[in-house]
């Protein structure tokens, strides 16, 4: 051990020495490289209860090789590596030394054939699973993806653009001992026409995935999911005389999905054409036709969609959708708009039928105002129902503001909506959201705070709300110090996927009560940084939230708590570096302790240009 440190030592010292190359480019024959990167050496030491504990000095870096073969049009390519790379060594985001490459390459870039290829690894790298409006969990695994584009070209043919990607990574979220897993694979296939004054596009789409998801948010010892979703449609535009135009789309999208041992599949055949004419600079008129052969389909396809599961959801249920609307819009002045709208929606479920007419009536105005500008937006329409004669009002308000107020940057925004949706059933929709934020400066001296909250909830269902609010503020003296500090809270309803809590992407109602996880939690955060003389930078943060999470009948209470500290002093192309990284994260429906891991460096590092 003791011969080791001898030689490391030597690292930092020839980081200082080493003379810079003369050339900037390479030539190989038909080959021109360039090279530049970053190499460090210095003493880590992590340590925890759920890691390897251990110490020692490390070799690391960041490098980046660019070039071209023949000529950047026929072959061009870039590779970005780095090794042991965290938090605690730079500012790479990780709590653990993660390594990995990023490579791309274009090929005939200057054809009609162009075509590119990209592909990324990271190695015990740092991750994310997901909670909506909160801090999110941290999670450490491996993970790689591959993408192939192409594309063909040729004036007065049609084009066509093909892409596949595919990836896969597994991870561990820390504070448990349950593996998530993702995998997924994408093909796309676009083809665009122009003849005779139509623009005619077609497409074919498929993707695949497959997910694991962790028990102490799942509730269940092996919850996988598979999804294969496929389509294809054409589309088309073409111009209508009083500065108008129609376009047309219609497509068939299908889906085939399982979760612990049920599964469910479909098709859905769906046609929309819009057309829009303006007779005079200020007066616009505009119609619209929608169908639909299975609304209850959309249903599912929109939870696979989000990456949730759709059990419970019968596919085979006959259903569909007709909405015909018109609209006509007026300018009296360039900051006033108005307009009027009429629409139709029908709705055949299981041999009932549900229709709603509405009428409407908006305005929007804007003005400017000194040193800023208001704008106010209002909207109404009436709906009644055919099935039973009820009839709702259709309510939305929105207004924001920018501008400056004796010295201070002020902005804000509110927002208020009743809206009537139909999905199967009819139903009142409430959301309103607000934000604001305000600023000034004084020399070197700033300071500046905001806020902004938001709610969505069913009038007539109670806990249906998904609500979230933050508030943040600022101060500083530049360049000595900077000060911010931030707090959240939300709390709602959600869908699990592989990624992590996904809010739901249809009404509760509708969605069964076993596919919805609830969840809810607040957390702060707080940072400091200076930069007190030239080439010296230290920044602090810390950063605490507590959550809990319902999922099948297990309720999980949740705590993340991360500290993370860096000290960076450059001197022309030489850094010194120190830091230091701790997670607590621990989940009461894992059965498992707290994670509790840090890490700590400081060493030397040097930038170069290679070559």
């Amino acid at each position: 051990m003791r011969q080791f440190f001898k030689f490391a030592w030597l690292v930092p010292l020839g980081l200082m020495v080493l003379p810079l190359p003369i050339h900037a480019q390479v030539d190989l024959g038909d080959f021109k490289l360039s090279s530049n990167g970053t190499i460090a050496s210095g003493y880590t030491a992590d340590y925890g209860n759920q890691v390897s504990s251990d110490h020692g000095w490390t070799i690391g870096g960041v490098a980046n090789l660019t070039g071209s073969f023949y000529s950047p049009d026929f072959l061009s390519f870039n590779i970005g590596a780095y090794l042991n790379q965290s938090t605690a060594n730079s500012q790479f985001q990780s709590i653990t030394n993660s390594s990995g490459v990023n490579a791309s390459a274009s090929i005939f870039g200057g054809s009609h054939f162009p075509g590119s290829i990209n592909y990324s690894r990271a190695i015990n790298s740092q991750g994310n699973y997901d909670i909506p409006g909160l801090a999110n969990y941290v999670s450490h695994g491996n993970n790689d993806t591959l993408g192939v584009a192409w594309i063909e070209n040729f004036p007065r043919y049609p084009t066509v653009s093909a892409a596949f990607q595919k990836g896969d990574g597994d991870y561990t979220v820390y504070g448990t001992d349950n593996e998530g897993k993702n995998t997924f694979a994408n093909l796309n296939i676009h083809s665009n026409y122009s003849i005779e004054g139509f623009n005619l596009g077609g497409f074919y789409t498929r993707g695949n995935g497959h997910s694991l998801i962790p028990q102490f948010v799942s509730g269940e010892s092996d919850t996988e999911t598979r999804s294969t979703t496929d389509g294809y449609g054409a589309n088309f535009s073409h111009k209508l005389p009083l500065n108008g135009s129609v376009t047309g789309y219609a497509n068939r999208s299908g889906w085939d999905t399982s979760y612990l041992g049920t599964g469910t599949s479909g098709n859905i055949d769906y046609f929309n054409t819009t057309a829009n004419v303006q007779p005079t600079e200020k007066f616009s008129l505009s119609g619209s036709a929608t169908y639909s052969d299975n609304l209850s389909g959309q249903l599912i396809e929109a939870v696979v969609n989000a990456g949730g599961t759709a059990s419970g959801l019968n596919s085979s249920q006959t259903s569909n959708s007709l909405d015909l609307s018109a609209a006509a819009s007026y300018a009296p002045a360039q900051n006033m708009h108005a307009s009027a709208t009429v629409e139709r929606r029908t709705q055949n479920y299981l041999g009932e039928n549900y229709g709603v007419t509405s009428y409407g009536a908006g305005g929007f105005y804007t003005h400017k105002v000194p040193d800023g500008n208001f704008n106010v937006s209002l909207n109404m329409s009436d709906n009644t129902e055919d099935k039973n004669g009820n009839n709702y009002l259709e309510f939305s308000a929105n207004t924001n503001y920018a501008g400056v107020l004796k010295g201070w940057t002020v902005n804000g925004s509110f927002g208020y909506s009743q809206d009537v949706q139909t999905l199967l059933i009819t139903y009142l929709n409430s959301t309103y959201d607000f934000s604001g934020g305000i600023s000034r400066r004084w020399g070197r001296f700033y300071a500046g705070a905001g806020a902004s909250a938001g709610r969505t909830a069913l009038t007539q269902e109670p806990d249906t709300a998904n609500s979230s609010e933050s508030y943040y503020g600022t101060v500083g003296y530049r360049p000595w110090i900077t000060a911010t500090g931030s707090y959240n809270k939300s709390d709602g309803q959600a869908l699990l996927t592989g990624a992590g809590l996904t809010t739901v992407p249809v009404p509760p109602p509708v969605l069964p009560s076993n596919l919805i996880s609830l969840y809810g939690g607040d957390g702060y955060s707080i940072g400091i940084s200076s930069n007190p003389v030239q080439g010296l930078s230290i920044s602090s943060s810390y950063a605490t939230s507590h959550s809990n999470t319902l999922a099948s009948g297990v309720t999980s209470f949740n705590n993340n708590t991360q500290f993370n500290s860096l000290i960076m002093y450059r001197v022309r192309k030489l850094d010194f570096e120190s830091g230091y990284a701790r997670l607590e994260q621990g989940f009461s429906g894992s059965g498992t302790s707290p994670a509790v891991i840090s890490s700590f460096y400081i060493g030397l590092s040097r930038w170069f240009n290679f070559f």
